[in-house]
C-alpha cells in the first residue's frame, strides 16, 4: 500500500543503517514491525500479577497432550 508520510531524513538514514538496507520502504516497515512487537510485549508485561491461572487445569491439559 502506498502512503505518504513525513519523516526526517536523519530518522530514515538511521533506520536504513540499523536494518542494513538502502530501501526506505523496507526500513520503515521493519521499524514499524519492531515497534508493534515491543508494544505488544509491554502490554503483556503489564498484565503480570493481574491474571491468575488454574495450575491444576493446565497440568491436566498438558498430561492429556502427552
Amino acid at each position: 500500500m502506498r502512503t505518504t508520510i513525513n519523516i526526517s531524513e536523519e530518522i530514515i538514514k538511521e533506520a536504513e543503517a540499523l536494518y542494513d538496507t538502502t530501501n526506505r520502504s523496507k526500513a520503515v516497515e521493519l521499524a514499524l514491525k519492531d515497534a508493534i512487537k515491543l508494544k505488544k510485549i509491554e502490554k503483556l508485561k503489564s498484565l503480570k500479577g493481574k491474571i491468575s491461572f488454574d495450575e491444576k487445569a493446565i497440568e491436566e491439559f498438558r498430561s492429556q497432550e502427552r
